[in-house]
């Protein structure tokens, strides 16, 4: 059944015979899977989940829920977004992957998952906050940090850099002066579409994943309007868009504090910082909105010591082996390195499974990113990477070059 709405009469009393609440609601649950979530257009997601969102989409990845191809569990209390996965060995019986916490008010996660569960009982949850971690655990998920965001606070930021410690910022201003770089918020459907896929093409020919758009954990470009995402745009002298940064909301109580760079796309080989001259500018404009925090997003198997849960060690093993040997599946040490230069607040999240073997579902949220296509592609491209790292000379590396994220 594809999509389907359950009374309370045959499911929410088994799970109060557990006596956790104590209270009892009659909740209205919708699945909506399969090619009917292909179908769920933004309007409709909007009118349905905007509530849920606007009132408790704190996350950086909250409104990345309502990207295109998620598929959701909708209930009175909030609502979970997922994508299903299915393998030969390591998911014979369908597995759903959350997208990060819950859209729900705090008190409620709980409920609200136990309800998930009792529709989908294998189940995973990827970047989740400690909060919702530490639900998951109490109801026996195990729990690993799976790195962090790194989090700018709007208010205080030092967004013309210095020579210092924000050299970073301090060169990407110089550059885009330098350059002659106009960036500035726009309708971007008005800005000419092949000039974007155009400049989207370029950035994705220069990452490890040049073949496909990975997508989930990082959004895929909308170039049209889209309820209180913020779109900056950068152009050369010429008034070419040569990089651009969507930026989503964060909602506390019906107001937006904050926002995430969920989308960043720039021609990196010409200008190597020019992601970063994008989030100044766009700071500076929340600054005077008496916005809180831009969230830079995931920052994936590093400073994992940070993390309060460490629960399976075969998981974290192979976030370690990821971020150093794994530079033939994505830029991870890269990615580190550009992040760390910003000098934020870093927040842990978490990834939490209720599999025997969490470690087997890593790989399944690879593949239903899009970051792999086939198990044995994954291991043959980290074994490359060890063998590189093992037996590279003895010359000191060079720093990785900084990226936009």
């Amino acid at each position: 059944m594809i999509s389907q709405e359950i009374g309370f009469s045959n499911i929410w009393p088994s799970v109060f015979a557990e006596k956790v609440y104590t209270y009892q609601p009659s909740p209205i649950m919708r699945s909506i899977l399969g090619k009917e979530s292909e179908n769920f257009n933004h309007e409709e997601k909007w009118s349905l989940l905007s509530g849920h969102i606007k009132k408790h989409g704190c996350e950086a990845l909250s409104y990345a829920t309502l990207q295109h191809g998620m598929e959701y569990f909708v209930h009175e209390l909030g609502y979970i977004a997922f994508i299903t996965a299915t393998h030969p060995v390591f998911a014979r019986k369908p597995k759903r992957i959350a997208l990060t916490d819950p859209v729900c008010a705090p008190e409620d996660l709980q409920p609200l998952i136990a309800a998930f569960l009792k529709e989908f009982p294998a189940a995973v949850f990827g970047v989740v906050s400690e909060r919702c971690a530490t639900v998951l655990r109490q109801m026996g998920f195990k729990v690993n940090c799976v790195g962090y965001e790194p989090e700018l606070p709007v208010q205080t930021y030092n967004t013309q850099g210095n020579w210092k410690e924000l050299d970073m910022i301090k060169r990407a201003r110089n550059e885009a002066k330098r350059e002659g770089i106009r960036i500035e918020e726009v309708d971007i459907a008005k800005v000419p579409l092949e000039q974007l896929n155009a400049l989207s093409s370029k950035w994705l020919q220069g990452k490890k994943v040049n073949d496909r758009e990975i997508w989930i954990y990082a959004r895929r470009p909308v170039y049209q309007q889209e309820h209180d995402v913020r779109k900056f745009v950068a152009y050369d002298k010429e008034g070419i868009a040569i990089g651009y940064v969507f930026y989503d909301p964060m909602y506390r109580d019906g107001k937006v504090f904050g926002y995430s760079a969920n989308t960043v796309r720039c021609d990196e080989a010409r200008y190597g910082r020019l992601a970063t001259a994008v989030h100044m500018v766009a700071m500076e404009t929340f600054k005077t909105e008496g916005v809180e925090v831009l969230n830079l997003l995931l920052c994936p198997f590093t400073n994992l010591e940070r993390g309060i849960y460490s629960d399976d060690l075969m998981t974290r093993w192979f976030f370690q082996v990821s971020q150093r040997f794994g530079g033939e599946i994505y830029n991870f040490k890269g990615l580190a390195f550009h992040k760390s230069k910003y000098r934020g607040f870093e927040k842990p999240v978490y990834y939490a499974s209720n599999s025997t073997l969490p470690s087997n579902d890593v790989y399944l949220a690879f593949l239903t990113a899009d970051i792999a296509r086939s198990y044995f592609d994954t291991m043959k491209l980290l074994g490359i990477g060890i063998v590189k790292e093992l037996f590279k000379g003895t010359p000191k590396k060079a720093a990785p070059v900084e990226k936009s994220a």
